[in-house]
Formats: structure tokens, sequence, C-alpha cells
């Protein structure tokens, strides 16, 4: 793992998340850091006045995204390592397009984990807004690690919460890229499977499912749970924090059940009532 781009809208709740991710640079081997910043362009509506005071151009909008890019960069550059490169990228973006841009932007730097913050109080819940994450999940291409407002800083990692729907292990989990994080961020292991009813008999399929993760995790020394509700996302969050889980590590596949939910609520669920960062995997199918 080489590089990760950070987003950022020069808020305090995104600049915790820069600060996480540079918590994270050291173990996970990072030499580059791409600062992203998206920018909305100037919007002129036809049959309006002209205001009085003339409106800052596009070009000034870039100029001012790259000079509090240059400010975040300096406060950053202390908390990594002195041969890590920090990068600045500000980019017009109009607000539907957000996903693609950072798409696109994450295949022309070569992107290995995209970091966000979430948060309910700035711009940032304009920007990473649910449906944004999901797209971004929907391409498949990237580690995504999500970070609450009140993530925790200066903690070593000591349990991380693995959740997973049981389904085509050995076909949907990218072993390689859930090993680096693991292998870099140790830690005891917790493997969740949330049903929404009991089942008084595990399926073939599942029974399949359970040893090929246990084997596929077996080196970690996971413990496994099996927990039922109606509420994935509630009763992922109430075990984690059950468990003092510094970490969410879950597999995001293109129509899976985690852009479902990003889709629906887990930011706003995220922000409001965890303070544990999600790591969010691309799976194989």
């Amino acid at each position: 793992m080489k590089s990760m781009l950070i987003l950022t809208d020069f808020s305090e709740e995104a600049f915790r998340a820069a600060e996480y991710a540079c918590e994270l640079a050291a173990p996970l081997h990072i030499e580059r850091i791409v600062l992203f910043h998206a920018y909305q362009p100037i919007m002129v509506v036809a049959g309006t006045i002209p205001p009085a005071v003339p409106v800052t151009s596009d070009q000034e909008l870039y100029l001012e995204s790259m000079e509090s890019l240059g400010l975040l960069q300096d406060r950053l550059k202390p908390m990594v390592k002195r041969d890590v490169v920090i990068d600045m990228v500000a980019e017009e973006t109009a607000l539907g397009d957000l996903a693609d841009v950072i798409n696109q932007r994450s295949r022309k730097e070569e992107i290995d984990l995209i970091v966000m913050g979430v948060s309910n109080k700035s711009g940032l819940e304009k920007f990473l807004s649910g449906s944004t994450i999901a797209k971004m999940l929907k391409a498949g291409e990237w580690p995504i690690l999500i970070v609450p407002e009140n993530a925790l800083l200066g903690r070593a990692i000591k349990t991380i919460v693995f959740t997973t729907d049981l389904k085509e292990v050995d076909t949907t989990i990218p072993a390689h890229k859930l090993y680096d994080f693991l292998d870099a961020l140790p830690g005891k292991l917790q493997v969740i499977n949330v049903q929404k009813e009991p089942a008084e008999k595990k399926s073939p399929e599942t029974e399949k499912a359970i040893t090929d993760l246990y084997n596929l995790l077996e080196k970690y020394d996971p413990a496994f749970n099996y927990v039922t509700g109606d509420n994935i996302v509630e009763e992922i969050l109430a075990f984690a924090a059950h468990q003092h889980a510094s970490l969410i590590v879950a597999v995001h596949q293109k129509h899976g059940f985690l852009t479902r939910l990003f889709n629906e609520s887990i930011t706003k669920k995220l922000a409001y009532n965890s303070s544990i960062p999600l790591l969010s995997l691309p799976g194989l199918g």
C-alpha cells in the first residue's frame, strides 16, 4: 500500500479524519498522501440581476482552495514521517458529480485507500452524503475509510470488528487486501454476522461459508459472533461499541447490503451514534 487520498472541505471534522489517516500512514506503509478538495463552480442564472459586488471567479475559487490545502498540508506534515510526500489537488466539481470525480482522480493518482470524514455539522453532510458514498462503493475499486467526527485519536487499534453476510465467502472477500490491513493493524479480530431471524439450523451453504471464513482468517485467531436483529446497522454498531472496537471492517459488493445501507442512512448513523471508523473493502464479485 503506497498512496492515500484524503477528502476535505476544510472543516475541523474533515481535519479530524485527516489526523486519523495520518496516524495510520506509518503502519500501512503509506508513501504518498493526496489532499483532495472539490469546489463548486460559480453558477450564473439567466434573468437574474448582477450583484453590486463582483462574484468570485472560478479561478479565484481554485486559488483559494489551493491556499487552504497548503495550510492543511502544513498542519499534517508533522504527523507523518519526513519522507511521506503530501500532494494537493483542487478540482471543480458539480454537486451530483462528486463520486465520479473522486473515482476518476483515484484512478489517475493510483490511489490505494480513500479517506473521508462524516459529519452532520459541516459541508461534509452535503458533499459526503450517503448517495455519494454508495456510488463510490458501487464502483468497487478502492478500500474506503470513513471516519466519524468524534473518532478517537492517539489510541492503538486493539479490537477490529469484521462484519459479513456469509454469502459466497471464498469468491467475494478480497483476502490479500484484508490481510494487508489486519497485518498492519494487529488487534483482536471479532467476526459478526447479523441475521434478521434466528435460524433453527444452519443451511449447508451457511455452514460452508463459516468454514471458508474460518480458514480465511485462521491465522488471526478470530472470535465468531452471531446476532439477531431487525436493523443490521444498529446491531453492528452496538456490538462494536460493546467490544470497545477501534475499527469496523466490511466488504462491499456493487449490489450488496453495504451499498444499500449507505443509500439509506448509515452515514448519519455513524455521524450521530458512533466514534468507530469504518473500513470498507471492495469485494471480488
